[in-house]
Order: C-alpha cells, then sequence, then structure tokens
C-alpha cells in the first residue's frame, strides 16, 4: 500500500490529480482542502478539510503520522493569480500592498508553512516525490516580458524557499525529492481570462495536466537537490 497526498485538492488540477490516483490499485488518497465536502467519494479516497492556518496544518500531520512512512507522493496545487479584486499587473502604477500581500500569502506563505510541517513528517519516508506548483513566469532568466510583478514575485520567492528547503531536507529527509513545477497553462478558474491568446494545443485540460505532471516526476530520485520542471519534463532557468 503506498499514499499519495494532494494538498489545495479542490481546484481543477487537485481533482484530476485526485481522481487520476484514488483509482490505482493498492494506493490510498488523501485529499486536502478547504472545502468541507468533498465533490466524490471512493474507497481508496480520504478527504480533510484545512483551513491552511498553521494549527490546521499541524492537525493534518498528527493524521497523517501513522502512514508517514508509506506516503510515497505529495503534490502542492495551492495558489493565486486573481480573483474579483485582484487582477496581475502589467504597469508598475498598478502595484499595490494589498495585491502583493494576498499573492504572497496564497503562492508562497502557505507552501511554506506546508513545507515546515511536512520535511519533519517524511524523515524516515524512504522515497517520496514531493511537488510544488510553481510557475514559468517565476523564473527571472526566463523573465523577458515584464509585468504581472505580484504572481512573479510570489512565484520567483516560493522557488527560493524551495531551494533552502531541499538543501535542508538533503539533510533531515534523504528520502525526499523536492520538484518546482510548471505544469503549463490549464484550463481552470485560475487561466480561464487570459486563454484568448493561446496558441492551439497550448491549453491542457486538469486530466491532461495531471497525467503529464505525474510521467514528469514518476521516475525522480531523491538527490538532495530542487528540480525545476515543466510540463514536458524539460528544466526551467532559474
Amino acid at each position: 500500500m503506498s499514499v499519495e497526498v494532494v494538498i489545495g485538492a479542490s481546484g481543477g488540477l487537485g481533482q484530476a490529480l485526485v481522481r487520476l490516483s484514488m483509482v490505482v490499485p493498492g494506493t490510498r488518497v488523501i485529499a486536502i482542502s478547504r472545502t468541507t465536502l468533498p465533490p466524490f467519494t471512493h474507497p481508496a479516497l480520504q478527504w480533510i478539510c484545512c483551513d491552511n492556518s498553521p494549527g490546521a496544518i499541524n492537525k493534518v500531520i498528527e493524521d497523517l503520522t501513522p502512514c508517514a512512512e508509506m506516503i510515497a507522493r505529495v503534490t502542492l496545487c495551492n495558489g493565486r493569480l486573481h480573483d474579483r479584486d485582484l487582477i496581475p499587473e502589467k504597469r508598475l502604477e498598478q502595484l499595490n500592498e494589498q495585491s502583493l500581500t494576498r499573492l504572497l500569502h496564497s503562492n508562497t506563505i502557505v507552501p511554506a508553512l506546508w513545507l515546515k510541517a511536512l520535511i519533519p513528517l517524511l524523515t524516515a519516508t524512504p522515497r517520496v516525490v514531493l511537488t510544488v506548483l510553481s510557475a514559468r513566469v517565476g523564473s527571472i532568466g526566463d523573465n523577458h516580458l515584464g509585468g504581472w510583478y505580484s504572481y512573479r514575485a510570489s512565484k520567483a520567492a516560493l522557488n527560493q524557499l524551495l531551494q533552502c528547503c531541499a538543501i535542508e531536507a538533503a539533510r533531515r529527509a534523504k528520502g525526499v525529492k523536492l520538484v518546482a513545477y510548471h505544469p503549463g497553462t490549464v484550463d481552470t478558474r485560475l487561466s480561464r481570462p487570459f486563454q484568448q491568446r493561446l496558441r492551439p494545443g497550448q491549453l491542457h485540460s486538469p486530466e491532461q495536466a495531471a497525467r503529464h505532471l505525474k510521467q514528469v516526476t514518476a521516475a525522480l530520485k531523491p538527490d538532495g537537490t530542487l528540480s525545476y520542471l515543466d510540463w514536458r519534463g524539460e528544466t526551467i532557468p532559474w
């Protein structure tokens, strides 16, 4: 029996990952989200509600402790790009404290709180792939267009946190392989306002994106480093 954990499981990609994993024989899936009622049920699925506060995260970790050594995969799907009062900035004049704060909280602080709790949990786990959804626009070296200040900054900060975490995990949790992952543009609520400019084939369904993520990360081995990969399995420059 292996265990797969999906955090941020109520979003489009998170739900697709849960559905893909829960039908694999011998796999137990633990889905974690802020949603109080699961969108579906399955004998291999356990759905846990968590508001991503430190206390709630610690409670989830207590629930995961008995199966810690069986965890083979953890995927963090948390993230925010826009909402009713927040849009990506195209010019400096559009920057404001609220947007910066909210995106840094969703895209950087929440994953950091989960990493803080997960690494001590996984110290005795023989092999676990811990994938965190980053984004290509978090790359400084690949930034040739500018704009999207808050989102780019939050994902770049996330990448730096993941790099620090990988260095520490190499000493404390040697079975952990950390991945910062760019899933491409997925047909979800997050990308919907920005899909009209895409070329044919650039938009992936959640089901396609879930399959790509699992294929790209399936053969990765714990090596004490952080990999920054896109959905093709290609390395993204920092």
